[in-house]
């Protein structure tokens, strides 16, 4: 986050403290695409990732009070998302038992394809993202925190409840599924074939 998004936060989080609670729109301007992205990644349904972040901002309008702002805000924001995007994943997984039928994984894809194409037009490698898009639950949102939102491996582990070396472990399998898709080391996950090493404040 630039310094002056990190005030502008700080501001915001302030006047919607002491009552101005409109102020709080200026949160979702800053922060509703990336969360989009995060809970697409996630739930692979558009409509289901624009539940999650609507459930999120408000989550997080009411719960404001207990945010630290000595801390960064996306972090904090972005463990609400993962947290309702795990919920909406196990809530549709118990409707589909329930219905006795399972969604279509050809179906699904294709419904994200536009979606995501939009989300990554500034990345080099469109076939790259689609295929993270493929892996597991846990996989895909580690991947997606850690190389595209830029959270370290001790922020990943609290937004999903997980600690440290569950996240390397995941990032590990994601890489190296990635690499059977792909042919060689995607370009932006390359490294050892070895779990991470220790990055930014990691446990």
């Amino acid at each position: 986050m630039s310094d002056a998004d990190a005030t502008l936060v700080r501001e915001t989080v302030a006047l919607v403290r002491r009552g101005d609670s409109d102020a709080f729109g200026r949160i979702v301007e800053l922060y509703q695409r990336r969360l989009f992205g995060l809970a697409l990644m996630m739930a692979r349904d558009p409509s289901g990732a624009e539940e999650i972040v609507q459930d999120a901002f408000v989550r997080a309008f009411v719960n404001l009070v207990s945010y630290d702002d000595a801390r960064p805000f996306y972090p904090w924001i972005s463990t609400i998302t993962v947290r309702l995007a795990q919920n909406w994943l196990v809530q549709r997984r118990r409707v589909n038992m329930r219905e006795g039928t399972e969604l279509d994984p050809d179906l699904a894809t294709a419904v994200v394809t536009d979606p995501l194409t939009e989300l990554i037009t500034d990345e080099n490698d469109r076939r790259l993202w689609q295929s993270v898009s493929a892996l597991t639950s846990g996989e895909r949102t580690a991947v997606i925190l850690f190389y595209r939102q830029d959270m370290s491996v001790r922020e990943i582990a609290s937004a999903l409840g997980v600690n440290g070396g569950t996240v390397k472990t995941l990032l590990f399998r994601a890489r190296q599924k990635l690499r059977l898709t792909l042919g060689d080391a995607p370009a932006g996950l390359a490294g050892p074939a070895q779990p991470p090493k220790p990055r930014k404040d990691t446990p």
